[in-house]
């Protein structure tokens, strides 16, 4: 068997999420107090260096970008120190910028966000933590005992298991039976995961060897090894498959072709940074399937799926009610930062699909129908929290935190007067408040929250909360007259009007109410299911709704803004640039070019500085309302269900890391 590597030094440096070269690595070191570094002398260009494992990886924020009153700086406790043998030592001052440091051997503590400790003193029944940390259910030690049954859940019916097709919430269910080639783990890092070791990039900076496990099968018996990952990948790529989420996940990529039986090369049309590419390949809809069952079984194979996770397909779905899966007794290749390593304790899981209604989800978790719950109903999950016998665990997360993305193609938000009144006339506090109970900070005038490389202090300071303000925009733009209902005209008579979907987002009444009555634009919510909004806001009918997405970076940005991630399944975002050809970048759009060109780059500073900019001219156009921190809480039921629960940057859980608790 071979062991999935753990943590290096390599894996600091090569993903680019712990790097303390650069500025960061220098704010870092002021930190504490050190102005001294260690290196090796290695060549300039060549900057991995495989010998010197690490202890503990940290992630650094930007304390100089955050307000102070969000962020708290935590004491340096220990430091983890290693002896190297080095040619020289070299006192840097702290004001000077570090570009070419390969060895540190004194890590920072990473700092804190204060998002924890203000989310803990307003909901204190509520353990919160950030989301790279793994959580004991029940605050009780590992106690495995085999066999039983545990149950998650999903919002609505699944629209299948085929990586390359499935839309919707199918990536709850089918994270139980499909294993990724990498993964974020501990510390927000990318692990190998069915990947043998990280990836190499070529001389040219366009293509990528990597390698792979040679000790893993499919749960058809079938191995999993380079044809394996390229048939996937084949399918992943292919513009005449009705593909679905993957899409996003494949943009930046071109062919893939086999090197070897174990090792796969991606090329991609321009050249990407290691921590850009990791992201697109880590992505959770990238599982690998059986190509001998993909094959056998054509468009069944989306019912009856084969991957090579903890646990198999059963055969058991109940539209609307449940799926379950039995346990994988072969499995032994999860990633080597999980607590737990081998086969899972459970005989089955059961995925309970539920709705949007949090209230009768959190009723169902209490009545015992499932063990563990996402719920972002305040009401419900403080409700939750205060009964002794639950343990309710909350995760803050990086990336674009929670927002509502503006159409900027739909009348009247089509007109940046319009959007800018939005982004001055919405109280978030008000708006948020059944969401979280006022428990996250607010983010006013940022894509990006707190503890994101590449947040742009300048965009900051664009919005603040001022009605004021919001409708002296809107008298000015010529939308002063109003109609008998106190709804503002424009100036052929139409009234001002905005799409918000009701899907049970929990912000979707009180945004309707703070509009109309601050700003005199009515909102329109017309009661919708999860499949029918989908396929409306793929094809840009709606104004708005309400997400999160969690990332270490502004590469988060990508996905969301970048125009050839417009009109395919299950986009509904802002459209902002977008030609109105599906899933095709649109010639010379700046925002394309400042994401494109972050991703290309090589120099953390260098990204960083792009994304920055990245989300200052998408918020200079008024693309979404910021609302708060990403923050959601589980609900958990320490007699039914024990382990850990670890989410990573998808906030889906490893699956292999519960048992049942239950007599």
């Amino acid at each position: 068997m071979i062991k999935t590597p753990s943590v290096s030094r390599r894996a600091v440096i090569r993903t680019g999420l712990a790097g303390l070269a650069g500025g960061v690595g220098a704010a870092a070191l002021a930190a504490c107090g050190e102005t001294q570094v260690v290196t090796k002398e290695v060549p300039v260009e060549k900057t991995v260096v495989k010998e010197v494992p690490v202890e503990k990886i940290v992630r650094e924020t930007e304390v100089k970008e955050v307000p102070v009153e969000r962020i708290v700086t935590q004491e340096v406790e220990k430091l983890v120190t290693r002896t190297v043998e080095v040619k020289q030592v070299v006192e840097v001052p702290v004001e000077v910028e570090v570009e070419k440091v390969v060895e540190v051997e004194k890590i920072v503590e990473r700092v804190v966000e204060k998002i924890v400790q203000q989310a803990a003193e307003r909901a204190p029944g509520i353990d919160i933590y950030n989301l790279d940390e793994s959580v004991a259910i029940g605050a009780k030690p590992w106690d495995p005992k085999p066999g039983g049954e545990v149950s998650y859940m999903t919002f609505g019916n699944p629209t299948g298991f085929d990586p390359a097709t499935w839309g919707g919430r199918s990536a709850e269910p089918a994270a139980v039976m499909y294993d990724l080639l990498y993964t974020y783990g501990s510390g927000n890092l990318i692990y190998p995961h069915l990947a043998s070791d990280l990836p190499e990039p070529a001389d040219d900076k366009l293509s990528w060897v990597i390698p792979l496990r040679n000790d893993v099968v499919f749960h058809d018996g079938e191995p999993f090894n380079a044809d394996a990952a390229v048939f996937n990948f084949h399918r992943f790529l292919d513009p005449e498959l009705a593909r679905g989420h993957v899409i996003r996940d494949v943009a930046s990529m071109g062919s893939v072709e086999k090197v070897d039986d174990f090792k796969i090369r991606i090329h991609t049309p321009q050249p990407q940074s290691p921590p850009s590419f990791l992201h697109s390949i880590a992505h959770q809809h990238t599982g690998m399937a059986s190509p001998k069952a993909v094959t056998e079984r054509g468009e069944a194979f989306s019912r009856d799926p084969v991957g090579t996770g903890p646990f198999k397909w059963s055969g058991v779905w109940e539209d609307d009610v449940k799926v379950v899966f039995d346990r994988n007794e072969d499995y032994n290749w999860g990633p080597s930062f999980l607590a737990h390593q081998g086969a899972p304790y459970p005989d089955r899981m059961r995925i309970q699909i539920l709705g949007y209604n949090m209230t009768d989800n959190a009723a169902a978790f209490e009545a015992g129908e499932v063990d563990i719950c996402l719920n972002w109903s305040f009401a419900d999950y403080k409700r939750v929290s205060e009964n002794a016998k639950y343990h309710v665990i909350g995760y803050a997360a990086p990336g674009m935190g929670q927002y509502m993305p503006l159409h900027t193609q739909l009348w009247p938000l089509d007109d940046l007067n319009v959007r800018k009144a939005l982004l001055f006339g919405v109280d978030r506090r008000t708006v948020t408040v059944r969401a979280n109970g006022g428990t996250a900070p607010l983010n006013i005038s940022n894509l990006l929250v707190p503890g994101t490389i590449g947040r742009s202090a300048e965009a900051g300071n664009l919005y603040a909360y001022d009605v004021g303000k919001a409708n002296q925009i809107l008298d000015e733009g010529g939308y002063a007259e109003k109609d008998s209902d106190g709804f503002r005209l424009a100036p052929d008579g139409r009234r001002l009007e905005i799409s918000y979907p009701d899907r049970g987002d929990p912000v979707v009444e009180l945004f309707k109410l703070d509009v109309e009555k601050n700003l005199g634009i009515f909102v329109d919510i017309p009661k919708m299911d999860g499949a029918t909004h989908r396929e409306g806001a793929s094809k840009g009918l709606y104004h708005t709704t309400w997400i999160g997405v969690a990332a270490p970076s502004g590469d988060v940005m990508y996905d969301r803004f970048h125009t050839a991630s417009y009109g395919g399944a299950n986009r509904s975002y802002s459209f902002f640039e977008y030609d109105g050809v599906p899933e095709s970048a649109t010639p010379n759009a700046k925002i394309d070019g400042l994401l494109e060109a972050a991703r290309a780059s090589f120099d953390a500073e260098e990204a960083k500085a792009l994304w920055e900019e990245a989300e200052l001219y998408l918020m200079e156009n008024a693309v979404a309302i910021p609302l708060v921190h990403d923050y959601l809480p589980w609900l958990t039921n320490p007699d039914r269900i024990g382990g850990e629960l670890f989410l990573g940057i998808d906030y889906l859980p490893f699956f292999g890391q519960f048992y049942s608790t239950q007599e």
